[in-house]
């Protein structure tokens, strides 16, 4: 079990627009630094009624399909408008909770971040896709030979963690104290440690030492880090599955049992944990599924109608286009609203 620290710098939130650097394409909208609706707790929804937009806050890694497909998506379909913040999910969660930030609605990986709010700001969520933990890496990496040989399977995956040991290995990752995706990147390195019969300090070896450095020069935001990815300045990266096919990255992928992303496999992930702080001080989290969880905050008119729209049929066809497994969605909490019900099949 590895005791990590909360890391400081870069605020929260950070635009999206940065996830975008490096894309082919420009994003069509960023996410402002002060994203703001209406019914930040309670049950209102007159602010966000009457500016007929939809202010959505949500994990960094669904960047691209927010704002490239699913926002411009929902405009067409709704008549509203969309603005985007992204930001690691129990980041905006704090955000959210300290009403820095009031958004509509809320995605993030995990179920964790959106409990965190209940009983002021949300009651309830639904979990609708899923996604697994893949190593994204450079192709102009000095080690592109031997990622390629193992992406392919002429080399095994084995090799891949051996390979990050290296002196001179430029991972990227983020943060674990903040960041769902920064935890998922170190439970799999922790089960693929006990599958492959690994050294007792490989983990601490590819994650550096001291494993609870606030300033470790591997932590990246989530949306800036596929794009240093890509720049060239890394030779690897910690990426959901999703995020690297949305934004074409070379990546491998690992085998179920270590990449958090099949929910047969959930009593086998749990056998990886990691004690983090926050704000509230430290709490021990344990590998769990990569799942994709939403609600509307307040239960304001637009968020909901942003809810309605991600759980449509629509909505989770550009979802499993964009790389996203679709899974039966399912209710957290109660007080879900009568539309969103409705998608549901209730």
């Amino acid at each position: 079990m590895l005791t990590l620290t909360r890391k400081r710098g870069a605020r929260l939130g950070a635009l999206v627009a940065v996830t975008c650097m490096g894309l082919a394409a420009g994003c069509g909208s960023s996410a402002p630094s002060g994203s703001s609706g209406g019914g930040a707790s309670g049950n209102s929804s007159a602010g966000t009624a009457s500016s007929g937009t939809a202010s959505v806050a949500y994990a960094a890694s669904l960047a691209y399909l927010n704002e490239k497909v699913v926002g411009p998506a929902f405009e067409k379909s709704t008549g509203l408008s969309y603005t985007g913040r992204a930001g690691p999910s129990d980041g905006l969660s704090a955000e959210i909770a300290a009403k820095e930030i009031a958004p509509d609605a809320f995605e993030t990986v995990g179920g964790a971040s959106i409990e965190a709010l209940f009983g002021k700001f949300t009651s309830w969520y639904v979990q609708y896709a899923t996604t697994s933990i893949v190593v994204a890496y450079n192709p102009h990496s000095k080690y592109a030979s031997q990622f390629r040989a193992i992406a392919s399977g002429r080399e095994p995956v084995r090799d891949l963690f051996t390979l990050m040991e290296e002196p001179g290995f430029r991972l990227g990752r983020t943060d674990p104290n903040t960041d769902p995706q920064g935890r998922a990147f170190i439970f799999m390195l922790e089960l693929a440690a006990k599958k492959y019969h690994l050294p007792a300090n490989t983990v601490s070896k590819i994650i550096g030492s001291p494993a609870n450095s606030a300033r470790s020069p591997q932590i990246f935001e989530e949306a800036a880090l596929d794009s240093t990815l890509q720049s060239g300045q890394l030779d690897a990266a910690s990426a959901y599955l999703s995020q690297a096919r949305q934004l074409h990255l070379s990546y491998i992928t690992l085998p179920p049992d270590i990449n958090l992303g099949d929910a047969a496999d959930a009593a086998q992930y749990k056998k990886a944990s990691i004690t983090i702080t926050s704000t509230s001080g430290q709490t021990t989290k344990t590998g769990s599924p990569l799942t994709i969880d939403i609600t509307a905050i307040g239960n304001s008119a637009s968020g909901i109608k942003w809810v309605d729209y991600v759980l449509s049929p629509a909505g989770l066809a550009l979802h499993k286009q964009g790389g996203y497994t679709l899974l039966k969605p399912t209710v957290t909490g109660t007080g879900v609203p009568a539309s969103v019900q409705s998608e549901l099949g209730g």
